[in-house]
């Protein structure tokens, strides 16, 4: 597998170029000032190392696909080695506003906490209905990150919660045994692709051999069932002592170098911080062997409960007593599905 290893004299020489006084600031504040340099001089940038690492000039106009794979994951870890802080330089690649400083959290911990305050005070404001607020556990869910290991070799990486990791492969297997029970498949309705005044409606069905009502049914019912135990499960790993961080590395030609990170509790999270990542996540790590058997805790668990639902429903169903659902309607505006398909190569939609 390549590996991609970011020429730290070329990356020294744009930060110059972008700010002649940034190494005479201390390390607090160049990463304060770092982490803005892309967003704020992007096209510069991008010329800057088009021309160094690929010997060709720079197109903002052009389209972001003229890139191949291999190209894109240098490109990539170059602005890592950018824009990231700390000894990994540790790059948090979701969304924010202009004004969020990561440098300004100690610890893994006290950016999940402003985060979780910032979605439950979204949930309130916007929810129509009364969510009960829920007491904060570790919230990470797939965080996008990148970074560099030890030896400044490139990774794209997620950060998750332990429960988040736990209930986000238990859908994996849901989804894998509802179709061993109901065969189907997912089918264009009639109103697919019709136009509206707002957009084009976007319908597709369940096609299950006249099991349709009993696989939504099914499905409701594994909803429920998961979004239960990613609660337990939030409430068990915040209440059980001692650290744990598993290590899940993968890769190949066309996603790239991968090290996804698995924290436990908060408490551990507290003991993580961005100036010194991957040493500090490595004083917790477990073998990949326990994360393996909770795994396969949770995955039977979630067997035994959907052939139990799976029995209700064949023997107790009955069509015209089905719980009604309100049907939602989606419509998607025009242009707005071409537009995901020239997401910028850097873009923070990607991982």
């Amino acid at each position: 597998m390549t590996s991609y290893k970011p020429d730290m004299n070329l990356i020294s020489r744009l930060l110059m170029r972008l700010d002649p006084l940034f190494f005479s600031y201390s390390v607090i504040e160049q990463n304060k000032h770092r982490q803005h340099f892309y967003d704020n001089e992007y096209d510069m940038i991008n010329a800057y190392l088009y021309s160094e690492l690929f010997d060709r000039k720079y197109d903002s106009e052009a389209d972001d696909d003229l890139l191949t794979s291999h190209q894109n994951h240098l490109l990539n870890a170059y602005t890592t080695a950018l824009v990231g802080i700390g000894d990994n330089a540790f790059r948090l690649c979701e969304l924010q506003g202009t004004e969020f400083d990561l440098s300004a959290f100690n610890s893994l911990y006290e950016m999940d906490v402003a985060e979780f305050e910032y979605q439950q005070t979204a949930r309130t404001d916007h929810s129509l209905e009364n969510d009960q607020k829920r007491e904060y556990r570790l919230y990470l869910n797939h965080n996008w990150v990148r970074m560099l290991d030890s030896d400044e070799n490139f990774y794209y990486s997620t950060l998750s919660s332990l429960s988040h990791y736990l209930t986000h492969e238990i859908g994996s297997t849901i989804d894998e045994i509802i179709e061993t029970l109901i065969p189907h498949e997912l089918v264009e309705g009639p109103r697919h692709g019709k136009e509206t005044k707002n957009g084009t409606l976007w319908d597709f069905q369940y096609q299950a051999n006249g099991l349709e009502l009993q696989l939504e049914e099914l499905k409701s019912s594994a909803s429920h069932y998961r979004q239960g135990v990613g609660l337990q499960l939030d409430d068990e790993f915040h209440a059980v002592s001692g650290d744990a961080v598993y290590f899940n590395k993968y890769a190949d030609d066309i996603n790239g170098p991968c090290w996804d990170i698995i924290v436990k509790n908060a408490e551990t999270a507290k003991k993580i911080s961005f100036s010194n990542f991957l040493n500090d996540c490595h004083k917790y790590v477990q073998p990949i062997e326990n994360l393996d058997a909770l795994k396969a805790r949770e995955k039977e668990k979630a067997e035994r409960f959907l052939y139990h639902e799976h029995q209700r429903i064949l023997e107790n169903f009955h069509p015209k007593v089905a719980e009604l659902k309100n049907k939602m309607k989606v419509v998607v505006a025009d242009g707005a599905l071409d537009n995901l398909c020239h997401l910028p190569n850097d873009g923070e939609f990607t991982q």
